[in-house]
């Protein structure tokens, strides 16, 4: 059964005093969020009442709440959440914020948020980023297919990867040499392993297919980030390592 998420639409477009357009435009930024939490294997429990969203989240127990607000520091939901966690769940709440700037983002921290992403919306980026949320608090059903390496996240139940928050784009080939290495992060690979196991090689072959790919993954995964996650064993092959305090799963 796909896990639930609690979705609050702060306001009606008659209330908002919204045109048709806007009303156009923010229903097609809605089907996008639904398609972005379709491909995580989530499902929305939609509400637009305080009360209502009181009941919802008694029933369903959702794993996220995702709440598009405005003014979202002064949001009066927070007193439901507050109430929700005293029972003894923890409920990682997400806001999508129609505006605002970095106080507006302090605010929902402080509040007791634990993401803050504005309009417009950026699909993969938002989706990496619930992904992300619910790996960090244990809400994702199915973590065996997660695998972290400091800000590289990979799901392999999906293939989907990502890094600080922003989904990397890989061929098929990239993603299996990119997991093997995480799968196996700490210990070096040589290349003749790499090839037996990503490619099927079980006989002695001359090519420099691993190192070709290696440029091809370091140029998505580690340029422009001073952690590099890929390095080097001269002589011998590669090893993926988190710099040292970094998370690892």
């Amino acid at each position: 059964m796909n896990e639930i998420i609690a979705w609050y639409i702060s306001g009606t477009a008659r209330e908002a005093g919204e045109t048709q357009e806007c009303i156009r435009n923010r229903e097609k930024v809605h089907l996008r969020i639904e398609e972005a939490l379709g491909r995580l294997g989530l499902q929305t429990a939609i509400s637009e009442d305080l009360e209502d969203l009181r009941l919802l989240l008694a029933r369903v127990h959702p794993a996220l709440l995702l709440a598009e607000l405005k003014n979202a520091g002064e949001w009066a939901g927070w007193s439901i959440v507050s109430e929700f966690r005293a029972q003894g769940t923890f409920l990682p709440v997400m806001v999508i914020a129609s505006e605002g700037a970095g106080e507006d983002a302090v605010a929902v921290f402080e509040a007791g948020g634990n993401e803050y992403i504005k309009q417009p919306l950026h699909t993969g980026e938002f989706r990496c980023r619930v992904m992300n949320l619910l790996w960090l608090t244990g809400r994702r059903r199915g973590l065996e297919s997660l695998l972290k390496v400091d800000g590289l996240l990979l799901d392999s139940s999906r293939r989907l990867v990502s890094r600080d928050g922003i989904e990397l784009m890989l061929t098929p080939k990239e993603f299996d040499l990119l997991y093997y290495l995480a799968l196996h992060q700490g210990e070096i690979c040589p290349r003749d392993e790499i090839l037996r196991q990503v490619w099927g090689y079980h006989f002695p072959a001359d090519t420099n297919v691993v190192d070709v790919y290696i440029r091809h993954i370091r140029m998505k995964v580690d340029k422009g980030h001073r952690n590099k996650l890929i390095h080097t064993v001269r002589g011998t092959g590669y090893i993926m390592r988190a710099p040292e305090g970094g998370p690892t799963g």
